[in-house]
């Protein structure tokens, strides 16, 4: 009988896994970066509050309070800068970028 042969993907799971969290990250701060350019200024606050957050396997772009969630969401605001849907337009036209950090982050870790 011939030697068998197996390949184990069990080391490169795992590397992806641990490196996930991290990826995630950066590409969520990239897109809290361009959210923060279009969300509506008055005092700075708003922008101010923006944060990257860990959450299990990844992390999610934050912004805290009922004031966001209005500024956000209510569409006949008037902003002189900024406008509505601040987080949401630029995950939509950012999604090929924060795609292309998070693979640039994982081929790191597999090479």
């Amino acid at each position: 009988m011939g030697e068998s042969f197996s390949i184990h993907l069990d080391e490169i799971t795992d590397a992806v896994r641990e490196a996930l969290p991290g990826a995630t990250f950066k590409a969520m701060e990239h897109l809290r970066q361009v959210a923060v350019s279009k969300t509506p200024i008055e005092t700075g606050d708003l922008r101010a509050s923006a944060s990257v957050e860990p959450i299990p396997n990844g992390a999610k772009v934050y912004y805290p309070g009922p004031y966001a969630r209005y500024q956000h969401y209510v569409l006949d605001l008037r902003h002189e800068e900024g406008q509505a849907l601040y987080l949401e337009q630029p995950l939509v036209q950012e999604t090929p970028k924060i795609l292309e950090i998070v693979a640039t982050e994982l081929r790191a870790v597999l090479d």
